[in-house]
């Protein structure tokens, strides 16, 4: 009848796409046996994801107020607040009450005058913000850790503290003409000593008689009356 047999050689263009489609299957294959392997090697890294934070608290106005709070704790003397907002790893650089002592022994030279916060640039989860204080401009940077934006001391302060230690450090500045006015304490008074009495010497009112003085008398001689005769003297 002229019709070709059942079964029989596949055209030329079948072979070509039937291979094409194995080679896809085992090169997925290969690729999801390699994704195994790792996840059983390493199963933390498929679910590791970088830490960013919102948008919302990467904001230029969440860092310009979390600066702000940092700065006017400092400028205005609570170092122990201001110690409390540094970064983790900034805190073991120096314990907190050694760093309130450090300005006991060294005050800053302009306390009491706040910082303003002029500029912000945000990369990622740090911060590095401009702010000036009596003409002066100093930069200072913050890193988003723990859902707050914290101040990271520069580097060499913080080598300073693990270093030199407070008193050593204090001397340096005090060396150096960096710290303020110390405020002066009154000696404390020892409670074994004594204190005498301080009498007051007191003054006599002239208005008031004195009773020990001697006053003279202001009545007159006793005159004899002539009528009354005077006792006979007796016989002899």
């Amino acid at each position: 009848m002229g019709y070709p047999p059942p079964y029989g050689r596949p055209p030329k263009g079948e072979t070509g796409r039937g291979l094409a489609v194995i080679v896809i299957m085992a090169i997925g294959l290969l690729i999801g046996a390699a994704l195994s392997v790792m996840t059983v090697l390493d199963p933390a890294a498929s679910s590791k994801s970088p830490s960013v934070a919102p948008d919302s608290e990467r904001s230029e106005t969440t860092v310009r107020q979390a600066a702000q709070v940092g700065l006017d704790a400092y400028s205005g003397g609570s170092y122990g607040d201001f110690w409390d907002l540094w970064s983790a790893q900034a805190q073991t650089a120096v314990a907190r009450e050694e760093y309130v002592r450090l300005f006991q022994l060294c005050p800053q030279p302009v306390p009491d005058v706040r910082f303003a916060v002029t500029t912000v640039t945000i990369t990622g989860d740090d911060a590095r913000v401009q702010a000036t204080r009596s003409g002066d401009t100093a930069d200072f940077v913050f890193r988003y850790e723990g859902g707050s934006w914290r101040y990271v001391p520069p580097p060499e302060e913080l080598q300073e503290y693990r270093a030199q230690g407070v008193d050593q450090l204090a001397r340096l500045r005090q060396a150096a003409g960096t710290c303020g006015t110390v405020a002066a304490t009154p000696p404390a008074s020892d409670p074994s000593v004594p204190v005498p009495p301080t009498s007051v010497p007191t003054v006599p009112d002239p208005a008031v008689p004195d009773p020990s003085a001697s006053v003279p008398s202001d009545s007159a001689p006793v005159v004899p009356d002539p009528s009354v005769s005077a006792p006979a003297p007796p016989p002899a």
